[in-house]
């Protein structure tokens, strides 16, 4: 197995808004407006709440007029990206809304590409204010907004204080969608009575819990922590100083905070509660209590995303559903590709597919089937459906063990220059004989595959000496010898003595089929590339129990 690393454009950056003052621009370099047949293609440059420039691009699709205006779909971009500026950048998700009839807004994140400001990694009151004045713009230029859909009476110029707006993206791009439609109704100009504007979500690949995602369990994402810090630096410095700026060459830059948490991570192996508090402040499961998202969303997960995964995804789908209809779409990709050794399921498609069944539902308000509240595929590359996830059909399966291990700070799972091409993002097996590691076998596929659906939980008795091990919990094929979804999950023990120490986790949800006559183990290690291992030497006593969940036969959408 060689899993391809996506593109790292994608996880935490973010929104912008407010009083435009028209720019030129061209397809590409940035200079007019692009008209003729198909869509139109102009930008703008916005003043955002606080002066800070940001960068926009409205597509316009083909026939949009104040006698048939459209719905639009504000699509921003991932971390360290920049938004798409021209046809020949358009995403199919992109194209496929305006063949659909919708308008695209895009725009460069504060703090990255031409716009101003610096990243603050979507705070609700910066880069969430951002896309509420973003949003104001639309609502009272008369030249756009009388060519946008509108819920509310029009001005006599033509502007609309409630345009309807739907919200797509991945990522970063995604985390913007959550924090916008939580924020928007107190920042709004143009509407009272504190409710969002946007009326449709649908985030891809994005957090619940930054706390989680960079630091889960107390243990640092190393691998993607580095990766995300060295994509973000240069870019949020540099694409801002391109003399074609329409907004005037300006750098950007990191927020302080994001430098001290990088700090922090190589000084001491862990965050400050500073640090961490900062990132909790860019995550719904933080903001989601004061301001919870009651707005139509449809969230679509990687199963092997290792910076994202489906406990996040399943997590926010959980929230929003209390509230507003809520679905959830589990396919194989994300941050990391999706395996060579899984089935083609045309991943791709079928989101797209999804995302316009969405919005003509509730933004076009058509009676469209917008299909079960969970859509999943495994590595066998076949659309089932469900109710939940964890689905509510499932069974969980029971199994317990224990072992010894030792920990030392080399990581022994795999070596960065002759495994996997994203080993550092990926978790790697432990192999045979190793004194990192053991393994409980959990269940066998004996009679027909084995679909593991859902969220698995651990609960561990931990004893020992040492000042501190980092245990790693992943779930094995063992006859493929692969890592489950590729996913590990990390809990951190201190202070290990005679008397075992008790924690109950939550594991990285899976969608994973186990083919007939193979075996699933739960291994327990404390070495990973991906996740950082204690830096100081112990031993331990590891007894662990996990529940799996297991269906035997999900319904074919």
């Amino acid at each position: 197995m060689r899993p391809r690393t996506a593109l790292l454009v994608g996880a935490m950056c973010s929104v912008l808004v407010a009083a435009a003052t028209p720019t030129a621009a061209e397809t590409g370099a940035v200079t007019g407006e692009v008209t003729g047949d198909g869509p139109t293609v102009t930008h703008e440059v916005v003043d955002s709440f606080d002066g800070e420039p940001i960068f926009t691009t409205l597509f316009m699709p083909e026939g949009a007029s104040t006698a048939d205006p459209a719905p639009l779909v504000m699509r921003s971009h991932g971390w360290s990206g920049h938004g798409e500026r021209d046809l020949a950048e358009a995403s199919s998700t992109t194209r496929a809304l305006l063949e659909a009839g919708y308008a695209v807004l895009t725009w460069d994140e504060r703090g990255f590409g031409y716009s101003g400001g610096e990243v603050n990694v979507l705070k609700p009151r910066k880069e969430g204010r951002d896309a509420s004045a973003l949003i104001d713009w639309l609502a009272t230029d008369p030249d756009v907004a009388a060519r946008l859909a509108c819920e509310s009476g029009r001005g006599e110029d033509g502007t609309c204080a409630d345009p309807v707006i739907g919200m797509t993206g991945g990522s970063y791009g995604g985390g913007i969608q959550l924090v916008t439609a939580a924020v928007d109704g107190e920042y709004s100009s143009t509407t009272d009575g504190g409710e969002p504007r946007v009326d449709a979500l649908a985030p891809e690949i994005t957090w619940n819990d930054l706390r989680y995602s960079l630091f889960g369990n107390r243990v640092l994402n190393f691998g993607w922590g580095e990766l995300l810090y060295a994509v973000g630096v240069p870019t949020a410095r540099g694409a801002g100083l391109d003399p074609r700026n329409p907004a005037g060459p300006r750098s950007g830059g990191l927020h302080p905070r994001i430098h001290q948490a990088q700090a922090e991570g190589a000084a001491t192996n862990q965050m400050s509660g500073e640090s961490v508090d900062f990132f909790g402040r860019s995550s719904i499961a933080r903001y989601g209590a004061e301001n919870p998202v009651a707005v139509p969303s449809l969230f679509m997960q990687g199963s092997v995303d290792t910076l994202f995964d489906l406990t996040e995804a399943a997590r926010n789908f959980d929230h929003v559903r209390d509230r507003a209809p809520a679905r959830l779409v589990a396919f194989c990709g994300g941050h990391v590709s999706c395996p060579d050794s899984y089935a083609d399921a045309d991943d791709r498609a079928f989101l797209d597919e999804a995302i316009l069944d969405w919005f003509a539902k509730y933004l076009k308000g058509k009676d469209t089937d917008t299909g079960p509240p969970v859509a999943y595929r495994t590595n066998e590359g076949v659309w089932r459906s469900a109710s939940d996830f964890t689905p509510d059909d499932a069974r969980l399966v029971t199994a317990e063990g224990d072992g010894s291990v030792v920990s030392s700070p080399v990581p022994t799972t795999a070596d960065p220059g002759s495994g996997p091409a994203d080993a550092a993002i990926t978790a790697q097996p432990s192999g045979p004989g190793d004194p990192h590691a053991f393994s409980v076998e959990v269940t066998s596929a004996d009679d027909g595959s084995a679909e593991l659906v859902g969220i698995p939980r651990a609960r561990l008795e931990v004893s020992g000496e040492g000042q501190a091990m980092h245990l790693m919990l992943k779930l094995v094929d063992r006859e493929a010898g692969e890592v489950v979804n590729l996913q590990e999950t990390p809990v951190r023990v201190t202070d290990l003595a005679g008397e075992p120490q008790r924690f109950d986790i939550p594991m990285s949800g899976i969608a994973y089929t186990l083919p007939e006559g193979h075996h699933l183990d739960l291994q327990v290690s404390t070495t990973s590339v991906m996740h950082a291992p204690a830096r100081t030497p112990a031993t331990g006593e590891v007894s662990v129990e996990v529940d799996v969940p297991e269906r035997r036969a999900g319904r074919v959408r």
